[in-house]
């Protein structure tokens, strides 16, 4: 059947190349608004295809929610996102989104895998926030926001079955993100959220899954 993209979300094939910022400190508190340092990881697959993905021009602006409650956010999002495969890998799938807590330490670098890990399934099938939504998060607790969301059908009465991810074909596709926007409410302490993109590539040989993880920045 045929899928909509439903979000703010443009996925192109031979994106340009990485472009170079300065890394912007953003520190909790109130309104806060810069560009985060994105990030880039390369993979090997057993096969010896290799894969990199990458991380830029991503930006964050947070505001105070406009009821000025204490405990809420909002939260704007922008990013590029490119992915180049070699070897005998003709395209693959891109899965997109931030990680977002309330009291929570991601305490992880661009690539290195670590950090904390959300329910697979609540990740990367049911989502906790739609289109411009919002979620409540107490301390300790940590959801996923997708910036990729498609439907199964034209009709609202078909919408289903979700897909957070894009597939391309060819050795080069990506995905382009503008001012995507999430609220957080319930949060006493502070907030902070952290990019994840998940490439999948597979061969006739193998499958593999590549993690990017972006800079944790504070929400508030």
């Amino acid at each position: 059947m045929k899928k909509n993209i439903t979000r703010r979300v443009v996925a192109a094939a031979g994106l340009a190349g990485a472009v170079a910022m300065g890394l912007t400190s953003l520190a909790a508190g109130g309104a806060t608004a810069g560009p985060l340092p994105g990030g880039t990881v390369t993979r090997t697959l057993v096969d010896g295809t290799p894969v990199t993905v990458t991380l830029y021009d991503e930006f964050v602006n947070v505001q105070r929610a406009v009821t000025n409650v204490p405990t809420s956010r909002e939260v704007w999002l922008s990013g590029k996102i490119k992915v180049t495969v070699g070897g005998k890998a003709e395209g693959g799938s891109v899965n997109a989104g931030y990680l977002v807590g309330c009291q929570v330490n991601f305490g992880a670098t661009a690539d290195s895998g670590a950090g904390l890990e959300i329910n697979p399934y609540k990740d990367e099938t049911t989502p906790s926030a739609g289109f411009g939504g919002g979620f409540t998060l107490a301390p300790g607790e940590a959801t996923y926001f997708p910036i990729i969301e498609t439907t199964s059908g034209t009709d609202t009465a078909y919408e289903d079955y979700h897909v957070n991810s894009y597939a391309f074909k060819g050795k080069k596709g990506g995905v382009v993100y503008s001012q995507e926007k999430f609220g957080l409410d319930g949060c006493a302490g502070y907030a902070s959220a952290k990019a994840k993109v998940k490439v999948t590539v597979s061969t006739d040989a193998v499958k593999g899954v590549i993690t990017l993880y972006g800079k944790p920045f504070s929400i508030g």
